[in-house]
């Protein structure tokens, strides 16, 4: 494949304009470039405000690619509203409008986030113990993630093991 001149943020906005809903490998078919690089420029528009990112879930026990859209502007709107370009007449949330969250289970955790729902899920069960593979799959986590944070809540006494093999943990009884 012969390598694309600069391709610019607008570029990349005009193509998620006229396609939205793409992943990253989509986008970098359409404009030539590679999945990687595609996937950076998408994340840095991300962080300026200029893309939304569908978290992709799950969908037959594999993670989904996520989905890419371009973030409405008050001018893209004004354009959208009275049908012309660049939307199509297809209305888009403006700028300062709330979009629709994903489900929490889809996308990714803030710091700390994950042992709260491990801790939730065991306190609503005082009486059962889990292991990390009930427990990922449960709250629709990663069983390594379970386990590493499970351990962690065991040394600060928050959760209690009460099976060495397979693990099981229940939580602390309060003091």
């Amino acid at each position: 494949m012969a390598r694309p001149l600069q391709i610019t943020d607008d570029t990349i906005l005009d193509a998620l304009a006229a396609r939205p809903e793409v992943t990253s490998t989509d986008l970098a078919e359409t404009l030539g470039i590679g999945q990687s690089t595609a996937a950076k420029r998408l994340a840095a528009l991300e962080a300026g405000g200029s893309v939304r990112r569908t978290p992709g879930g799950r969908e037959a026990g594999r993670r989904a690619p996520d989905r890419w859209s371009a973030v409405a502007t008050p001018e893209v709107a004004a354009a959208d509203l009275i049908g012309g370009e660049p939307g199509g007449g297809e209305l888009r949330p403006a700028a300062g409008e709330e979009t629709p969250e994903p489900p929490a289970a889809a996308g990714r955790l803030g710091r700390g986030e994950l042992g709260s729902l491990v801790r939730d899920y065991l306190a609503a069960r005082p009486g059962e113990s889990f292991g990390p593979a009930a427990l990922g799959k449960a709250l629709d986590r990663s069983q390594g993630a379970i386990s590493n944070s499970l351990a962690t809540m065991a040394a600060r006494g928050e959760v209690v093991l009460v099976g060495d093999k397979p693990r099981r943990y229940r939580i602390a009884e309060p003091l």
